[in-house]
């Protein structure tokens, strides 16, 4: 789990959406150009919104809510800016970081996620500090349930929340006697010194996409197929299989960040004392 580059401020994110307005058609672009002025004050609130970590303060705004179908138009409408400024936030990401979607660490991000929900803040469309590279899973589990009954966000920014360097994602194994397998559990356990605003976020996050979940439903193939890699090392001439598999959790950690579900697994399985065993009878 590792943050999203955000674009630089450079063209605007005022003028790409300003690009993308001009695109439409005559009337909807004359009933946007109208409005700039409403626009611009809302991209002001979300920067500020963002500097004072405030986004869960940020209210709706009833003006943008009335013209709320002209507004969703310029995400709605495939227009080349938007094609654009799609592909420049993938452009803009590390080479990989992208294999996996964000929110999850498990599928090919094949949508984008409106952090501040459409329906709610259409205004935000085609802010690209609003759309996040996801997969289809995770952007319909969040949809527009971004706030909790008591007004905290529930799932974390991918541009802007920071992802602590510390491990917070943990695997336990169990050995499967009858079938000579391994299996593994995951969980979420608390680095000492981690403020409570940002664990109660993160635990948040992975609740509500139920990640530990999805990580116990992948995790034993996923160990079969590291076991299987290690044997592959081994019959073709490679010395020390605890080295190699070290090095490839760390080449995931130096991508995916410290605490991707195959990082934190392939280092455990690194370090566990039965790994010998277990990499004979893959």
């Amino acid at each position: 789990m590792r943050n999203l580059v955000a674009l630089p401020d450079d063209p605007t994110y005022l003028d790409r959406y300003v690009a993308i307005r001009d695109k439409k058609h005559k009337v909807t672009r004359a009933n946007l150009t109208a409005a700039h002025a409403l626009i611009e004050e809302r991209y002001l609130a979300y920067a500020e919104a963002i500097d004072k970590s405030s986004l869960a303060g940020l209210k709706s705004h009833a003006p943008a809510l009335l013209i709320s179908d002209t507004l969703r138009a310029c995400y709605d409408g495939a227009t080349q800016p938007l094609k654009k400024l799609k592909q420049a936030i993938k452009d803009a990401q590390p080479k990989r970081l992208l294999k996996y979607c964000p929110m999850c660490g498990t599928t090919l991000p094949g949508t984008f996620d409106h952090y501040m929900p459409a329906v709610k803040f259409p205004e935000f469309a085609v802010h690209p500090l609003n759309l996040v590279p996801c997969c289809a899973k995770c952007n319909s589990t969040k949809d527009a349930d971004w706030l909790s009954v008591a007004g905290k966000r529930q799932f974390l920014h991918s541009y802007t929340d920071p992802v602590p360097d510390l491990q917070f994602v943990v695997v336990t194994f169990h050995e499967i006697v009858g079938f000579k397998g391994v299996g593994a559990n995951f969980s979420l356990t608390r680095p000492i010194g981690l403020a409570d605003e940002l664990w109660d976020l993160i635990s948040s996050h992975f609740q509500r996409l139920k990640l530990i979940d999805r990580y116990d439903e992948l995790g034993n193939d996923e160990v079969a197929e590291i076991l299987k890699d290690c044997r592959i090392h081994l019959d073709s001439g490679g010395q020390d299989f605890r080295v190699f598999l070290s090095g490839r959790a760390k080449d995931r950690r130096d991508v995916y960040g410290r605490n991707h579900w195959i990082a934190v697994l392939m280092d455990s399985m690194a370090k566990h004392a039965n790994l010998d065993n277990w990499v004979q009878v893959a």
